[in-house]
């Protein structure tokens, strides 16, 4: 345009030289010349025109121009359009863009509307509150920055500017400082007595091997190693090499060291714990510390990696308790560092009161009243509570009540406990870790201090270590029963004062009973527990007895057998409603019985009305029965699993109107059987690997059957993707 308009000016001049030239040749005479200048200034004259022409076609569509798009500062928008160091754009307050600085104009060649960025910001409605206020958002690697203005010439009319800052070359330095960035590491050998008794020379040998073999893990990753002691080390590894290192190189250093014998036997087991975080070295090796703490925890030969002091989101690798044989040397360690921590808890309180969960069986009651006994016959105050309105194992409560007084008077009502639980009071639950699964909530919720002693996984919002009141657990979810757990620690704890032979016994159906009779989800260990029941005095033949089913359950039992369905290799049975009444109906035998053992027991001084015995009688027999519905359940769901080729039985029965329970069995992933706590959980439920339920309200018992069956295929879809 602007050469345009230097041309308009050279013409113009021209032809006003011409026509001079033209005037002054007529004066002189000449006619030649005359015609000559006529027709060169005629020539001149239309080029004049023709330019005239189009400088002011130029000058309107500069006009329209400047009044589409700069009404407001037109001078100062192009300057800023050309001028502008980093790419920018200009949007009109639809998100029409007007304007683009040539940076922009490259990386966003094909940008018509703002809403092209596709980002969470709504554009249209910021001139409704515009305030000239800077904002900013991510977009790819830049930071976008941008603000809306207010068009001074046109009242209502806004325009927004954005601007691109590219942050890659910022990334980079921060991830290069990220990757620079040390962290401590921690690595702790828990060694056997057996080792010790090993000679001087040996000992050494061993010991040099495993610090080369931790020595070559650690250089392998650019990380330093240094010796605090024969059984402890402290490394540095940088951030770089602990993104870049797979799981597998965890997995070899921990095979590498197990494969470290003494003897032929692995004489101890290893534990690391990795502090990812922290400011500085220091903070580093204190959440070092406390994963080395995690660790140890899984009963050794696992790397624990940590963000933050009390980390629940760590990572852990290592062997999978619920499918591995118990690391022997790590195990007992464990045991026994925990054993010492109870005993100190044990001898700050006033009182213990130990209680398992709701609807116990003989692994919670053998448990409870196992540890329990063991305190008392050590001389500490403790007692046990049962509901033995909700309980399945009243076989065993039976047993132990026929024992001498001091047994009896290890068990409270709840009322009682009720009223010995105070904030000196250390409560210790037993065979779960769930908040929402305690025999008694009341006592939970009254007591300051509580312990659990458990094998099973839990929902970690449903975990009992997420309350204040928690202020030590021991968990092993290899473990083959909480009984196994108990055992051990009692071992510790007073090896000076032998069980009573009774508690042993309650220890001993315990295990019994979460391995189906020693045939499933048993180690080393859990052979040499039992062992160590028998010896004690608990009388296998006694245990065996408790296990005897009535003829109700026998005949329940072989009912859900006879209606199993073999569903992709998954067993699942069902007790119908028709089935349920009739198994539940109660005759006017068992109705005359109920009431006359409740007329016994309240010795002809009940204060109850004839009604209420009979509402009690009618309560009591509904009780046992649904209880034996419940065990013939359990006991179906572990008989079909001897069934060729499958993976894992369940039981769906009533457990009254509104309920629906489906009981889950599996011989466990090592065996190649399904993870019947993975599909529990996917209807509500959990457990652990080998025995899981769920409880499902308000559904019809055929719709329940069609849930389970769509979980199994859920189940197996995950499985092929791994």
């Amino acid at each position: 345009m602007k050469d345009s308009r230097n041309l308009f000016k050279l013409v113009s001049m021209l032809l006003v030289a011409s026509s001079l030239y033209c005037t002054f040749g007529t004066l002189s005479g000449g006619e030649v010349r005359f015609w000559i200048s006529l027709c060169i200034t005629s020539l001149i004259g239309i080029a004049f025109l023709v330019l005239f022409l189009q400088n002011e076609k130029e000058l309107t569509e500069t006009k329209k121009g400047a009044e589409a798009t700069n009404d407001d500062n037109s001078t100062v928008s192009r300057y800023f359009m050309k001028n502008c160091p980093i790419p920018a754009i200009v949007a009109d307050e639809t998100g029409t863009v007007r304007a683009k600085t040539k940076g922009a104009a490259e990386i966003l060649p094909e940008l018509r509307e703002l809403k092209m960025l596709g980002v969470p910001v709504d554009f249209n409605s910021l001139p409704a509150d515009s305030n000239g206020e800077m904002r900013s958002f991510d977009w790819a690697h830049y930071r976008v920055d941008y603000f809306t203005a207010a068009n001074t010439g046109e009242t209502g009319k806004h325009f927004i500017f954005l601007f691109f800052n590219d942050l890659s070359e910022a990334h980079t330095l921060r991830e290069e400082a990220a990757d620079n960035k040390n962290f401590a590491a921690l690595l702790q050998i828990e060694y056997d007595q057996r080792f010790f008794c090993e000679k001087d020379s040996r000992q050494r040998e061993i010991i040099g091997r495993i610090e080369k073999t931790a020595d070559k893990f650690f250089e392998k990753h650019n990380g330093l190693l240094k010796k605090l002691s024969d059984s402890r080390y402290f490394a540095v590894l940088s951030e770089k090499d602990l993104r870049g290192m797979p799981e597998k190189d965890y997995l070899n250093f921990l095979e590498e060291m197990h494969n470290i014998l003494v003897s032929d036997c692995p004489l101890f087991s290893v534990s690391m714990g990795i502090g990812r975080g922290g400011n500085s070295l220091r903070e580093s090796e204190e959440i070092a510390r406390d994963a080395l703490g995690i660790s140890q925890k899984q009963g050794g030969d696992h790397v624990v990696i940590s963000s933050s002091l009390q980390d629940t989101n760590y990572i852990c690798y290592g062997s999978d308790d619920a499918d591995a044989v118990l690391n022997d040397v790590g195990y007992q360690s464990r045991i026994k560092r925990f054993s010492n921590e109870l005993k100190k808890h044990i001898e700050a309180a006033g009182n213990v009161i130990v209680m398992g969960h709701r609807s116990s069986d003989m692994d919670s009651v053998g448990a409870a009243a196992g540890l329990g006994g063991a305190l008392r016959d050590m001389g500490y105050l403790a007692n046990v509570y049962i509901n033995r309105n909700n309980t399945i194992s009243k076989a065993l409560l039976e047993r132990l009540d026929k024992y001498e007084s001091k047994v009896r008077e290890l068990f409270l009502d709840e009322k009682t406990a009720l009223e010995a639980t105070n904030e000196n009071t250390l409560l210790i639950i037993v065979d779960t870790r769930n908040v929402n699964l305690v025999d008694s909530r009341d006592i939970f919720n009254k007591a300051k201090k509580v312990i659990y002693i458990d094998h099973h996984k839990t929902k970690e919002e449903e975990d009992i270590s997420r309350t204040d009141k928690h202020i030590a657990d021991y968990q092993s979810i290899g473990a083959s029963s909480a009984s196994e757990i108990v055992t051990d620690i009692i071992r510790y704890l007073c090896p000076q004062t032998p069980l009573s032979r009774y508690y042993a016994e309650g220890l001993l159906a315990g295990i019994k009973l979460d391995t189906v009779k020693f045939s499933k989800k048993t180690s080393s260990n859990t052979f040499k527990a039992a062992a160590y029941l028998t010896a004690l005095g608990a009388d296998t033949r006694e245990v065996d007895r408790l296990f005897d089913n009535s003829e109700f359950t026998n005949r329940i039992i072989e009912k859900f057998k006879s209606a199993v369905e073999n569903y992709n290799n998954y067993a699942i049975t069902c007790l119908d409603d028709d089935s349920f009444r009739r198994n539940t109906a109660v005759s006017d035998e068992e109705f005359r019985k109920a009431v006359q053992k409740l007329l016994e027991a309240q010795n002809g001084d009940s204060a109850m009305s004839a009604e209420e015995i009979n509402a009690a009688a009618l309560d009591s027999i509904m009780k046992e029965k649904l209880e034996n519905i419940s065990v013939a359940a359990s006991e179906a769901a572990n008989q079909l699993l001897n069934t060729n080729n499958i993976n894992a039985s369940f039981s769906v029965f009533r457990t009254g109107k509104n309920t629906v329970k489906i009981s889950a069995r599996s011989d466990g992933t090592a065996s190649g059987r399904a993870n019947v706590e993975d599909i529990m959980k996917r209807l509500g439920g959990g457990g652990n690997i080998t025995q899981a339920a769920s409880v499902i309200k308000d559904k019809p018992l055929e719709e329940v059957c069609g849930m389970l069956k769509n979980a199994l295929d859920e189940y197996d879809a995950a499985m092929k993707s791994i």
